[in-house]
């Protein structure tokens, strides 16, 4: 997937952007809060997860692709977005640094991103953010997400606590 306009750009990672995308997202835990995963411990840390990410780059019919989201001036990555590909429908997860939130960036993500999909023959996304996170639904409600109702008990949050955690069943048909 490659996108640009003249804020962000959607593009591959390269082993270069894990220090920007260490400093800027994936090494806060302010960020992590509603991410599935913990907050990476070193940029060590997040150049061993873009290794893994680029790996499947090369795959034909992958599982997972993971893309960075970068400044277009720049190109320093300030977050990420992730397609999972499952059997009947795909899925799409994003986040950006909190330096660059307010600015419609997080909707033009996931609108892209859902072109990306239709591209690929998709016709439907579905999504699960953690049920009080009051801006991700709505910016998947902007994109033209609704809310199927809540997932009980569906995801880990690790900065949330332990256990599972319940989650809007966000869902578009394209």
């Amino acid at each position: 997937m490659n996108f640009e306009n003249d804020v962000f750009r959607v593009r591959e990672l390269e082993d270069a952007d894990a220090s920007s995308l260490f400093n800027l997202y994936s090494g806060s835990s302010t960020l992590a809060k509603f991410v599935s995963t913990a907050p990476h411990d070193s940029a060590e840390t997040t150049l061993s997860k873009i290794k893994q990410w680029r790996k499947l780059y090369l795959e034909s019919n992958p599982k997972v692709r993971v893309y960075g989201v970068a400044e277009s001036q720049d190109d320093f990555v300030f977050g990420l977005v992730v397609f999972v590909f499952n059997k009947q429908h795909a899925e799409i997860h994003f986040g950006i640094s909190d330096k660059f939130s307010n600015r419609g960036i997080s909707t033009e993500l996931c609108r892209v991103g859902l072109v990306y999909l239709r591209s690929l023959g998709i016709n439907e996304v579905r999504t699960s953010p953690f049920v009080e996170h009051v801006a991700s639904v709505r910016v998947l409600e902007k994109s033209g997400f609704t809310n199927h109702g809540t997932l009980n008990n569906h995801a880990r949050f690790p900065t949330l606590g332990n256990g599972l955690f319940n989650c809007a069943d966000m869902r578009i048909s394209l």
